[in-house]
């Protein structure tokens, strides 16, 4: 799928789910779980035990039906092996012009990091029109997002970095096109094994918000 088209998934379903997980078999069957509550986008964090192996089940037991990426690639390295895995995005944290051009190279669509109003407008002048704002929580949080908006109106922002569940929606009103959330849906369990049904649960909470154009 093109880079354009893969685009537009972010811009309709607006929530990614950054999977957390202590084993690449809980972060397999977590994934089922938000997805089965109607998430459509899951981001593999690049730690993640046994990360590549887990794009290629979801991919695999999903095909288009989610869109797969991995999350904070600090390398070209690891962007190449995320590709074999079949990746379709990758999120960078900060502005890493080689991964990249790499990711580009290679069809995937490339979201990289900024935070301050010159990192975020230095990237939409390189003419990417979706940067993730990473860590967000830490610098002013939605009301910082729309600050940003105002400062950079023509370019669409991924709110990520401290968003807990009940703050999804006002990142979304505050202008951001896109949110990011892990840590934010994981509840802490007994022996890191996640209770998936209310997983499911609080995924379909996310997956009701509204998903109209923004603001």
């Amino acid at each position: 799928m093109a880079a354009n088209d893969l685009l537009q998934r972010f811009f309709t379903h607006r929530i990614v789910v950054s999977l957390r997980a202590a084993t690449a078999e809980i972060a397999v069957q977590s994934a089922r779980a938000v997805i089965a509550g109607g998430i459509r986008i899951i981001e593999v964090p690049y730690n993640t035990p046994g990360a590549m192996r887990v794009i290629g089940d979801i991919r695999h037991q999903f095909a288009d039906e989610v869109t797969v990426g991995i999350g904070d690639v600090p390398t070209i390295e690891a962007a190449d092996r995320a590709i074999k895995a079949n990746v379709q995005f990758a999120t960078l944290p900060y502005d890493n012009p080689p991964v990249m051009d790499f990711c580009r190279k290679h069809h995937v669509l490339v979201i990289p990091g900024g935070a301050t109003p010159r990192e975020v407008a230095r990237l939409a002048e390189r003419g990417l029109q979706l940067v993730r704002v990473f860590p967000v929580a830490s610098f002013g949080g939605a009301v910082y997002v729309g600050q940003l908006r105002r400062a950079v109106p023509n370019l669409h922002l991924l709110a990520a970095g401290g968003i807990d569940l009940t703050g999804v929606a006002e990142y979304l009103q505050a202008g951001a096109s896109v949110v990011t959330i892990g840590s934010g849906l994981f509840l802490p369990s007994a022996g890191n094994q996640p209770d998936l049904e209310t997983l499911t649960q609080r995924a379909r909470q996310l997956a009701a918000l509204p998903t109209s154009s923004r603001p």
